[in-house]
């Protein structure tokens, strides 16, 4: 291919120049030996082809216009020989006029100058070499030309040094190049000034888009030098060899990297995790949810905004169902029922308060169990609990419950409840289920993510299960497992009314508590408990004695031993409490580590000091809560807290706080100081720990060892713990009887 360029259509010109100089030769040798005698049939030879191309002046009476801008024509050889080198046989083609067979003279100058054309060289090559011409061939001045239809355009002779392409049309090469194989204008940039090393080490230089590419069109890549020089010119040398492959590499049009697939948020459900799918690692948040450094953890929408946001999403967990469009409206019918029951155990003697409806019967979409409703457990602002009876779902529904079947621990058939610990849980024919409205699905996803983190623990059976959330338009429904102990609430105030103290046992018992020795039994399980959850990063929030479930089940082996273990053996594991009602739990995993939180609420003598001094928390809800239960149980009372006077500031700059009351001398002061100065003041450990920010894991792990040391040294003193733990199993029995 001949670029169109200055110095190539030099070289076509001096090319057509040193060809008419032979042609005006050849024509004055044929005059020189007087082969024609007369100008006027002086007409060119089969060979020379005239009908088309020739030069005609800007005078001529037929008013042919050409391309070539001339003012005047010359009569003589030289001067047409000087304006024939204006003419480009590149350019543009005019058809022949019809010529008259009379015009001799015009036909005469006409087939001169078509001898002193550019197209000599054409002229040559077909001349026959024997120096005879056909007679036949027509001419324009031919009397037969009128028969005959003139081409109306001729084909252009292309240079010598031209190769015709035998590949097909576009090739990979100049495919790649996105280029043309004529001359086309230049829009895009195609040249640089930029230096090698700037070349090679910016390759997307090259890829970048320009105005006259299409939005969606793929950018097409610049082979690779192998010599690692840059071209000298935008285009790529075709291969002289037309028969063999292109050398050097082929490259390939640039292709975008595959996306990779995100799995959205929240529409996992027909793939949920532990179903033969593995989550994909695109799936897993990088980085916390709620960015915030201060904020409401237990706002509305900071809560949706994590639970749209979590993985897993909460759709894959086990026993979450959720049914956005129904309305369920079954709240009015369970609470005029149970409102029903509770005046009827109240007027037992009325024998005409013995008229009640059946218990309503709740079926959920999805669960293989149906829940029969007896009674209301406690009731809060927004999530009253109740007890219910539950039987397979295939089974007919069943009447109203005999008052035996609380009392019994026959269990159902193990069902999956989750994946891991859940799948372990055991479930029996009563449960608990906590209705909220309006609906929200946050204490289960804490529950499980607590069951989850905890794994198989010591710590884990502290906390409650949660077997099925069912999620309505209007109302939500959270089956939770049943304990029928009690709480440590419970237990204090049978401890104030009947005196639950032991005669002759380790240091006596206060006046409105229970005994030191069982209340440093259950402190020792609370802060066992709360460790672990502040471990794994959850806070419960609500830490109350109301919110702690006794929980002494019987030993697995069936042999409990009276000496207390500190490593759960001997039957002790099975010796607690359990952990509810976690509905302002934290998950601290989602908010950024130097977060600090506030509270838009008003506060009393329950929060803790910083809530009520409007200075930033965290985990000092929790050790708060639990400073009131260790406090409730030695002293029957709530706890209240005073400021230390004269100036004392500890190590946050911010005034210390103490109990009000003062600890009896006949206790151990020295335990119970470190653990009521810990948890008023959690600030002032927390340089034992990691970071040198809450949770004071260490402090409490320190506490925790010190009264399990004092129980393993002390447990036997009188009746014994095992006979205190007893006691409260035979006045929490006759309570409920």
């Amino acid at each position: 291919m001949t670029l169109h360029t200055r110095e190539a259509m030099d070289d076509v010109y001096d090319l057509f120049n040193h060809t008419l100089k032979l042609q005006s030769n050849q024509t004055d040798e044929a005059e020189s030996s007087g082969d024609s005698g007369d100008d006027d049939d002086d007409y060119t030879s089969g060979g020379e082809s005239t009908g088309t191309g020739r030069i005609s002046g800007a005078t001529s009476e037929y008013g042919e216009e050409t391309g070539v801008d001339y003012t005047e024509v010359k009569s003589t050889v030289d001067e047409e020989e000087e304006d024939a080198t204006n003419a480009s046989g590149w350019t543009e083609f005019c058809a022949a006029k019809d010529v008259t067979e009379g015009d001799h003279t015009e036909a005469e100058e006409e087939t001169k100058q078509s001898e002193a054309s550019s197209w000599g060289v054409l002229r040559e090559d077909q001349e026959d070499p024997s120096g005879h011409h056909e007679e036949d061939l027509i001419t324009p001045t031919s009397p037969d030309a009128r028969d005959a239809a003139l081409p109306t355009r001729f084909v252009p002779l292309p240079p010598e040094d031209y190769r015709a392409p035998t590949r097909p049309y576009r090739d990979q090469t100049q495919m790649a190049q996105n280029r043309l194989p004529f001359m086309t204008p230049i829009v895009e940039k195609t040249e640089s000034s930029i230096g090698a090393n700037t070349a090679i080490a910016e390759k997307d230089y090259f890829n970048s888009k320009t105005p006259c590419r299409q939005a969606n069109a793929k950018t097409p890549t610049i082979p690779e030098l192998e010599d690692g020089e840059l071209w000298s010119s935008p285009f790529r040398t075709i291969a002289t060899n037309e028969n063999s492959n292109i050398g050097g590499k082929v490259s390939q049009p640039a292709l975008p990297k595959p996306s990779k697939a995100r799995v959205p948020l929240g529409e996992s459900k027909a793939h949920p995790l532990g179903h033969g799918r593995h989550a994909s690692k695109e799936a897993v948040l990088k980085g916390p949810i709620i960015k915030d450094i201060q904020c409401n953890p237990i706002d509305e929408q900071i809560r949706h905004t994590i639970l749209a946001q979590v993985q897993p999403p909460l759709s894959s967990y086990e026993g979450y169902h959720e049914h956005p469009d129904t309305i369920c409206n079954r709240l009015p019918e369970i609470r005029k029922f149970t409102k029903a029951v509770t005046k009827m155990s109240k007027n037992s003697a009325d024998k005409t308060a013995t008229n009640i409806s059946l218990p309503p019967i709740l079926r959920f979409d999805g669960a293989a169990r149906d829940y029969t409703v007896k009674r209301e457990l406690g009731k809060g602002a927004f999530a009253p609990v109740y007890l219910a009876s539950i039987t397979s779902s295939s089974a007919s529904s069943p009447s109203s419950p005999s008052p035996s079947e609380e009392d019994s621990d026959t269990a159902l058939p193990r069902s999956q409840t989750g994946h891991g610990a859940f799948g372990s849980a055991k479930r029996n024919r009563l449960e608990a289920i906590k209705t909220e409205d309006p609906p929200t699905p946050w204490e289960f996803y804490i529950l499980r993510q607590a069951k989850r983190r905890l794994g198989v623990s010591r710590a884990a059976e502290s906390i409650i299960h949660a077997y099925e959330m069912h999620m309505f338009r209007d109302e939500g429904y959270l089956v939770e497992e049943y304990r029928d102990q009690g709480t440590l609430l419970d237990l204090v105030n049978l401890a104030r009314a009947e005196h639950l103290t032991s005669s002759g046992g380790a240091g006596g018992g206060a006046a409105g508590g229970m005994d030191e020795v069982t209340a440093m039994f259950f402190a020792v399980e609370l802060f066992r408990t709360v460790e672990a959850l502040h471990a794994k990063g959850i806070i419960h929030g609500d830490l109350k004695a109301d919110n702690v479930l006794v929980r002494l089940d019987h030993a697995a082996s069936g042999d409990w031993s009276s000496q207390y273990r500190r490593d759960g053996s001997g039957g002790w594991t099975a010796k607690g409490v359990a952990l509810i009602d976690f509905g302002r739990g934290i998950d601290m995993r989602v908010f950024r580590p130097e977060v600090q939180f506030v509270a838009d609420w008003k506060t009393g003598e329950g929060d803790c000091a910083e809530m009520r001094e409007m200075r930033p928390w965290t985990f000092q809800v929790d050790y708060h809560g639990l400073a009131g239960i260790v406090h409730s149980m030695l002293f029957g009372k709530y706890l209240e807290t005073i400021a230390e006077r004269g100036g004392g500031l500890g190590a946050a700059g911010v005034r210390n706080h103490r109990i009000r009351e003062s600890l009896k001398r006949y206790w151990q002061t020295q335990i119970w100081d470190e653990v009521f100065t810990l948890l008023l003041n959690p600030l002032q450990g927390v340089e034992h720990d990691e970071g040198g920010r809450l949770p004071v894991l260490k402090g409490m792990k320190a506490c925790r060892e010190r009264m399990e040391e004092w129980l393993e040294e002390n447990c036997e003193r009188g009746i014994g713990l095992k006979g205190l733990l007893r006691r409260v199993e035979g006045a929490i029995g006759a309570k409920r009887r």
